[in-house]
This record gives structure tokens, C-alpha cells and sequence, in this order.
């Protein structure tokens, strides 16, 4: 039996520029955003970190960064700045650096580590 759908039972959305166009002026820009649903998925706290916690900027802001990690099935196509969104939008995450790959273990998976900056 696998952990999977116990642990990783929430559905979110992974967002990312769409193919390079040119723009009215010429310029190669970014596309229109791509958007595709990610079933058997969490974000969910970095181990050995405690739940909740996150950092604050004390330079006169309200700045507040939060630190997670995005864990989907094996097979999913995570990349370097895709955005995680929750199904109902109330949430987005930024993916952080390149995702790994767990297969060998009870909790086959992809992870990447995300963040939130809020205020």
C-alpha cells in the first residue's frame, strides 16, 4: 500500500510563462502563462524545521518569508521559477532552485523547495 494518498492528498496548480513571443516592438518576451493541475501533491514544512516558521526583514516592512517544500508524484514536470497556486488561488509559492527526485523510497517523489513573500 502506498503513503502517497495519505500524505500528499491536496490538488494544486503549477503555473509558468508560456513559449517566447515577439512583442509588437519586436522583442522576444514571455507568453502567455501556462497553467496545468497537479493531483497527489502537498506543500508541506522542510524537514526538521518547525511547523510554521518563518523569517521576518526588521527593517521597517512587513515583509514576511515563508519556506515549504512542494512534493508531487514521480513524473511531474517541476522547474526552477514555476509557481505554485493552490486550487482555490489563495496561495502561491515560487519554486526555489531545481526540484529533486526521491523514487527509491516509500514516498516516490519529485520535491522542490518553495517560498512565499508576503507584506
Amino acid at each position: 500500500m502506498s503513503l502517497i494518498p495519505s500524505v500528499m492528498s491536496e490538488t494544486w496548480y503549477i503555473e509558468r510563462a508560456g513559449t517566447r513571443v515577439r512583442d509588437s516592438t519586436g522583442s522576444w518576451v514571455d507568453g502567455p502563462r501556462v497553467r496545468f493541475r497537479v493531483d497527489y501533491c502537498a506543500v508541506m514544512s522542510p524537514y526538521g524545521v518547525t511547523v510554521g516558521s518563518s523569517s521576518e526583514d526588521h527593517n521597517a516592512s512587513d515583509t514576511v518569508t515563508t519556506r515549504r517544500v512542494f512534493a508531487a508524484p514521480l513524473g511531474t514536470d517541476v522547474r526552477p521559477a514555476d509557481r505554485i497556486v493552490s486550487l482555490d488561488g489563495t496561495e502561491t509559492w515560487e519554486v526555489v532552485g531545481r526540484p529533486i527526485v526521491f523514487p527509491l523510497t516509500s514516498l516516490a517523489r519529485v520535491e522542490a523547495s518553495v517560498k512565499e513573500v508576503t507584506g
